[in-house]
C-alpha cells in the first residue's frame, strides 16, 4: 500500500481496493473466491464490495473499502458526509448475514478527513485515535449531537455496534490505514 501512496500517480478508493485484493491473493487467497458487489442479504437494494467465498459459494469474509482524500482542486471537503457515509458503511457490514461471516472495513485516509476525525468536538475520534486491538461500541447515543448531514448519511441505525481496530497504521504517504473488524448489532 506505501508504494501506491508514495507513487506519483492519481490515487483513487479504486486504486486501494486493487492493492488490497492484490495483498489477499499474494497472501494465497484463491482468485475463485472473490464476490465483488456481492449482494446484501438483508439489504435488496445494497451491494458489499467484496465477499470472499468458501468451496461452496458460502460468505466467509465481507469487506467494505473506503478511501478519502483531499479535493485536488483546493476546495473544502464534506467531511460531515464522509464520515456519515463511512459509518453508513459500518452499519451495512454489521447487518450483514449470515451471522458468523466476518466483517471487515479497510479505510484509507490523508491529513484532511485524519484531522476531522482527531478533532474532540466532532465526536469521531474512534476513526483514527483507536490502537490495533481496541475496541469501541458505536450507538446512536453518540451521534445525537452531530450533524443532520452526518447522521442522514449513517441512515437508519440498527442498534449498538462493537467496532475494533485490527489494523494501524499511520504516515503511510501522509496517510492513516485502519482495517476494522465489525460485529452484528446488539440489541
Amino acid at each position: 500500500m506505501e508504494r501506491v501512496l508514495r507513487a506519483p500517480t492519481p490515487k483513487s478508493e479504486d486504486l486501494v481496493r486493487y492493492v488490497f485484493f492484490q495483498t489477499l491473493v499474494s497472501a494465497g487467497v484463491e482468485v475463485e473466491r472473490f464476490a465483488f458487489e456481492y449482494p446484501h442479504p438483508a439489504d435488496d437494494r445494497a451491494r458489499i464490495d467484496t465477499v470472499l467465498v468458501d468451496e461452496d459459494g458460502h460468505p466467509l469474509i465481507a469487506v467494505e473499502v473506503k478511501y478519502h482524500r483531499s479535493n485536488q482542486s483546493g476546495t473544502n471537503l464534506p467531511r460531515p458526509q464522509l464520515a456519515g457515509m463511512l459509518v453508513h458503511d459500518v452499519v451495512r457490514l454489521a447487518e450483514f448475514t449470515p451471522t458468523d461471516t466476518a466483517r471487515l472495513l479497510l479505510y484509507v485516509t490523508d491529513g484532511a478527513m485524519a484531522g476531522y476525525y482527531s478533532n474532540p468536538k466532532n465526536g469521531l475520534e474512534w476513526v483514527t485515535g483507536l490502537a490495533e486491538g481496541d475496541t469501541t461500541v458505536l450507538s446512536r447515543a453518540g451521534f445525537e449531537r452531530l450533524s443532520a448531514t452526518f447522521r442522514n448519511a449513517v441512515g437508519n441505525w440498527p442498534g449498538p455496534i462493537p467496532v475494533t481496530v485490527q489494523h494501524a497504521t499511520d504516515n503511510v504517504a501522509g496517510h492513516s490505514v485502519r482495517l476494522f473488524g465489525i460485529t452484528e448489532p446488539r440489541n
